[in-house]
């Protein structure tokens, strides 16, 4: 049997997870509402900030607004998520 001893000998239990793109857009569906009278539900279409990875190896992408609001149901579900709104600059 062998015995991890370093860094360098432990593998992370996490994979490795690509931030999202500037092509990617949010998943999440939206209430859908404005002057012209218009409501339901609809796509964000927000920039995708926030990529989750579930444990079936299915890919999400979601806004920073509705990665926040999917925050705890991602992690009961063991998704791996990778946060890229630390790259939005003011």
């Amino acid at each position: 049997m062998s015995i991890a001893t370093g860094d360098a000998d432990v593998a992370s239990a996490a994979p490795a997870v690509a931030p999202p793109t500037l092509a990617d857009r949010c998943d999440a569906s939206a209430v859908v509402g404005g002057p012209d009278g218009r409501t339901g539900r609809g796509a964000c279409g927000a920039q995708a900030l926030i990529r989750a990875v579930l444990p079936s190896g299915e890919d999400l992408v979601f806004c920073a607004h509705h990665g926040r609001e999917h925050e705890v149901a991602l992690a009961a579900a063991g998704a791996t998520v990778h946060d890229g709104t630390g790259a939005i600059t003011a």
